[in-house]
C-alpha cells in the first residue's frame, strides 16, 4: 500500500469527524433564506436561521460570508455574498437575538438595484416589512440598530477575523505524518 494515500485517506476521515459529519464525506451545508432591505445610506440583511449557534461572519468591504447551526434542528448553514457596492466596514453592526441580522453602512449613498453583485439569487429575497421606497425613506425613518448590541466590526482587526476559524487548531496535528503499518509489516 502507498503511505501517502493512507495518510490523505485517515486525513479527511478526520476531517469528516471534526466537522460532526460522516467520516466519508464532510455534510453540506443548507443555504438560507436572506432577506434584505436598504435606505440610500445602508442596508439592513436578516438571516433566516432561527436560535443560530456557532455562528461565524467574516465581513470585508465586497462580500459578507456566513455559517452557522440551526438552534431548532443542528442543521448546518452558509453563504457567501459579493455585495453589490463596498460597505464601511467598521460603520456596521450585527446581532443574532432569533435569527441574525446585519446592519451594514453604504461605503456611498445610493440606492442598490439588488444585495449582491451579478445575477439574482433566489435565496435572496426582499425584506417588505423593513423596505422603503426613497420617496417614502423620511416616513420611515433609519433601520433601529438600538439592539443590536452584538458583534461590533470596527472592534474586528482584519486579523482576528481570518484566524477565527476553529477548523484550524481542530485539524493542526493533522498535517503530520503518520506511519502506518499493515500486519504483514508489523509481524
Amino acid at each position: 500500500p502507498n503511505p501517502s494515500k493512507l495518510i490523505l485517506t485517515c486525513w479527511k476521515m478526520a476531517a469528516g469527524y471534526a466537522s460532526g459529519g460522516n467520516p466519508q464525506q464532510a455534510p453540506k451545508a443548507l443555504q438560507p433564506s436572506v432577506l434584505w432591505a436598504q435606505r440610500k445610506d445602508s442596508v439592513y440583511v436578516t438571516v433566516d436561521v432561527k436560535d443560530a449557534a456557532d455562528i461565524r461572519v467574516q465581513l470585508d468591504e465586497e462580500s459578507l460570508e456566513f455559517a452557522a447551526k440551526s438552534g431548532e434542528d443542528g442543521a448546518a448553514y452558509s453563504f457567501q455574498l459579493d455585495l453589490f457596492a463596498p460597505i464601511q466596514r467598521e460603520a456596521s453592526k450585527s446581532s443574532s437575538q432569533r435569527c441574525p441580522v446585519f446592519f451594514l453602512r453604504k461605503k456611498k449613498e445610493e440606492t442598490w438595484p439588488r444585495l449582491q453583485k451579478g445575477a439574482k439569487l433566489p435565496w435572496v429575497k426582499i425584506d417588505w416589512n423593513k423596505w422603503a421606497d426613497s420617496d417614502e425613506e423620511d416616513e420611515k425613518g433609519a433601520f433601529d440598530t438600538a439592539d443590536m448590541q452584538g458583534m461590533d466590526f470596527s472592534s474586528l482587526s482584519k486579523e482576528d477575523v481570518e484566524g477565527s476559524d476553529d477548523r484550524d487548531s481542530i485539524l493542526a496535528d493533522l498535517d503530520e505524518d503518520v506511519a502506518v503499518f499493515t500486519d504483514e509489516e508489523a509481524a
